[in-house]
């Protein structure tokens, strides 16, 4: 009796500090944005990026910030980690190796990313594509559709392939379930018991004014189709 009490009491405990480390991750954050920078083999991507008020950035991927452990997070993944700072439009971002970038909010490769908000009603579908040529003979393109059909219910479909000297290899996958969003996190839970939680927000085009035709989940640009 003595041992299942002590266990609760530990779960309990650990559950509590877990809420409370999620919502002060959400409570020191000063502001979401993304920019726009080329590479190869993909001509332009959207990095969503965490400003702190402690003057800290983080480059976010998939994990929700709710659930990002960030001590450990700053040694372990050290090279998403930097300084900011702010002069009217002008955001200049520091990383690890001490090397500073400006962007800036009228120049076309900074924006705000935006939170949910219930008013919002996503319908329809919003695509990831990745991968291109490189070189030899080799060929990848990888797929991600995520489709809203109502404010509750959704449906995902996967599709990638290899080519390479003359043979190529597919694969198809969709599934389905309900979401749930929230500010800057979605939960995504499908019909085969598996939830999974990652972060969000809404892009934005000219001024800084949102725009729904793109989201970047799990750090992610989806482009709606």
């Amino acid at each position: 009796m003595k041992a299942a009490l002590y266990l609760l009491v530990v779960l309990f405990s650990c559950s509590n500090s877990w809420a409370q480390k999620g919502e002060s991750n959400l409570e020191n954050v000063d502001g979401w944005y993304f920019r726009v920078t080329g590479g190869y083999p993909a001509a332009i991507s959207f990095e969503p990026i965490v400003l702190f008020k402690d003057g800290t950035y983080f480059e976010i991927g998939e994990e929700a910030l709710s659930e990002v452990d960030i001590s450990q997070s700053k040694i372990t993944d050290a090279n998403l980690w930097g300084r900011w700072t702010r002069n009217g439009t002008i955001f200049t971002l520091t990383n690890e190796e001490n090397k500073s970038y400006e962007y800036d909010l009228n120049s076309g490769n900074w924006f705000v990313a935006f939170p949910y908000n219930p008013k919002i009603k996503l319908i329809g579908t919003y695509e990831k594509v990745s991968g291109g040529v490189y070189g030899n003979g080799l060929m990848a393109l990888f797929s991600s559709k995520l489709t809203f059909l109502d404010d509750k219910h959704f449906t995902h479909a996967k599709n990638g392939g290899v080519t390479a000297y003359g043979s190529s290899a597919w694969k198809n996958d969709e599934k389905s379930g309900v979401y749930h969003i929230k500010g800057n996190e979605i939960s995504l839970s499908y019909n085969n018991g598996v939830t999974v939680k990652f972060s969000f927000a809404i892009g934005a085009e000219g001024d800084n004014v949102i725009d729904t035709d793109m989201l970047l989940i799990g750090g992610k640009a989806y482009v709606i189709e």
